[in-house]
């Protein structure tokens, strides 16, 4: 028993000091990127928007007011991905350029959206996101200030309505992007979401995207940008941010942190690693939790105390700085409750992985 308990320590010592050193490199990777004010640059070239669709009609239409309501003029291109609703329909009523997808999923729809880009720039959207007016402006701005053939724009949770399950989702996305922010702007991550990213379309790595994966386009693209010595940028300014919603319920969540982590084996060494430090930390008090049930044994119990209120300030130390970074709100209670529901999360997620139980857009991955 006490070999166990030795492993067990050690176990409990490594994951949080591998947790505290994650926390400490958000934060110092976050505090190096350049303030929010991008100069703005007047730009003559053109810029296309390409949006993957599949099954979008009911949000797609908000979407497309606000690309036509930008300050920088851009063409839009939706790709239909084997939409059965009112998608295409609502497209060209709209006047923009609706295309077939050219085989299946996402990946493939930006295959072939990318044949009919003829512009030096292009972004990729998702269709259910809603962006200012000066957004394709200040991405534009970005990539040349940065002088990067890629530019990543901030992706944050609606809240609205304000309810405890509306803020979880908020909260614990925006730390993620505030870990994706630092880590691209350090050139030391490639990782994104390809619901808000800008290409130079001439070393855009489409051979690269392998559509035979149902998801995980920016994983793939970013990957192969920074294998080539490309520039991959983080535009901090909040005009280039865009908004989306919502999972409505924890197996839709679960659902979709399953696909993102399926992706984690082809991507870069640091996300492999936060992911198994986010995996066993979590699973540790699980195996903590089952000792003191199965034995008693008071240390045992002292130990899951202690793991989980030193998680639990590293959590409020990461949650602060998302919240001032990305100006969001939460209530008192949502702190408190924030570490099981995240544990909720991160235990499903890994279930949902380790029994294949992944699916996207109505498809089995």
């Amino acid at each position: 028993m006490f070999e166990v308990l030795i492993i067990l320590w050690v176990a409990a010592g490594v994951c949080g000091l591998a947790y505290t050193f994650f926390a400490w490199k958000v934060w110092a990777r976050l505090h190096k990127i350049e303030p929010s004010n991008i100069p703005y640059v007047e730009i003559s070239n053109e810029l296309t928007v390409l949006i993957p669709c599949r099954n979008e009609a009911e949000v797609l239409p908000h979407l497309l007011n606000d690309l036509k309501a930008q300050s920088y003029p851009v063409i839009i291109v939706i790709i239909d991905d084997g939409s059965n609703d009112d998608t295409s329909r609502i497209a060209k009523e709209s006047g923009v350029q609706c295309i077939p997808t050219e085989g299946s999923g996402k990946k493939a729809a930006l295959i072939t959206g990318f044949k009919w880009v003829q512009t030096p720039w292009f972004a990729t959207l998702d269709a259910d996101v809603r962006l200012g007016s000066e957004w394709a402006q200040t991405m534009l701005s970005s990539a040349v200030h940065h002088k990067a053939e890629c530019i990543l724009g901030g992706v944050i949770i609606d809240a609205s309505p304000s309810t405890a399950w509306n803020r979880f989702q908020q909260m614990e996305f925006a730390v993620m992007q505030a870990w994706i922010a630092g880590g691209v702007q350090s050139q030391n991550l490639a990782m994104g979401s390809g619901a808000n990213i800008l290409y130079a379309t001439a070393d855009y790595p489409v051979d690269a995207l392998q559509p035979e994966w149902a998801s995980g386009d920016d994983a793939f693209a970013m990957l192969a940008l920074r294998k080539s010595d490309k520039t991959i940028g983080w535009c901090r300014a909040p005009e280039a941010r865009v908004t989306t919603g919502t999972a409505p319920n924890w197996k839709a969540l679960w659902q979709q942190r399953a696909r993102w982590a399926s992706k984690t084996g082809a991507q870069d060494s640091e996300t492999q690693q936060t992911a198994l430090t986010i995996a066993a930390l979590h699973t540790l008090p699980l195996a903590l939790a089952f000792g003191v049930i199965a034995t008693g044994n008071t240390a045992l119990l002292w130990s899951l105390v202690g793991v989980a209120a030193a998680k639990s300030f590293v959590d409020w130390r990461l949650l602060t700085l998302a919240r001032r970074e990305f100006s969001i709100t939460w209530q008192t209670v949502d702190m408190l409750l924030f570490p099981i529901r995240y544990a909720i999360l991160v235990w499903g997620a890994w279930w949902q992985l380790l029994h294949g139980r992944i699916h996207w857009k109505g498809r089995r991955i």
